[in-house]
């Protein structure tokens, strides 16, 4: 089963991960889209660790047979992985503002760059599409960085799950610096920060293997290289 294609390259990924830094599985469930928001404030001291995103189907709208032909710009993506309850649709700008349930007013920024590979052996390509979280202060510091796994449900489009960083740092948050596709499972590389990295490079790698079992998405110990 070979692994899919990618439109961009990781050092691209990686370049709008650091650019952002600086500035139960069941049936397929419909989301309704976020209303418009009321912004609150971010809680003074709040946590910069991300919440555990649901993993299971959701449906996010009409799904062609080929995931390579889906106008991601438009595309809602799930907002748990920053702990926003709901689709958030950041259209052709790639950003919208969302309250999060953890940090208050936040930032969802949706990258241009999307992964594909089969993980199911059905030969239809996956993708996985970077998102990304920040506080949505003056210093736009990122929260969250993320992939949302998008599947073919029938005739719609499904986002799986998001894969988000394990590899804690106490300096700054992890970035993902590109996704592997193999049979049953996606490999998620990630840059996390040493104490005495600046905010630009973080100097640490470390792979985890997120295994997909039906319509679930499950890490697994991220592994220092």
């Amino acid at each position: 089963m070979a692994s899919g294609s990618r439109r961009g390259t990781s050092s691209s990924i990686v370049l709008l991960a650091l650019f952002l830094l600086t500035g139960a599985c069941g049936s397929p469930r419909p989301a309704p889209p976020v209303t418009p928001l009321t912004p609150s404030p971010v809680a003074p001291g709040a946590v910069s660790s991300s919440p555990s995103p649901a993993q299971g189907p959701v449906l996010v709208g009409p799904g062609p047979a080929d995931l390579h032909d889906v106008d991601w710009a438009n595309t809602p993506v799930p907002g748990a992985f920053c702990d926003v309850p709901g689709l958030v649709r950041t259209g052709a700008g790639g950003e919208a503002v969302a309250t999060s349930r953890t940090w208050g007013t936040v930032r969802i920024q949706q990258g241009n760059e999307v992964a594909y590979g089969d993980t199911d052996g059905d030969r239809r390509d996956e993708a996985a599409v970077y998102v990304g979280c920040s506080d949505g202060a003056k210093m736009n510091a990122q929260l969250v960085a993320a992939y949302v796994v998008f599947t073919r449900k029938g005739e719609s489009l499904a986002a799986l799950g998001a894969i988000t960083p394990r590899q804690k740092s106490d300096v700054f948050t992890t970035a993902l610096a590109g996704l592997e596709f193999a049979p049953g499972r996606i490999t998620a590389h990630e840059k996390w920060y040493r104490q005495t990295d600046a905010h630009c490079c973080p100097s640490g790698n470390a792979d985890t293997v997120w295994t997909r079992e039906g319509d679930g998405l499950t890490p697994g110990a991220p592994r220092v290289l």
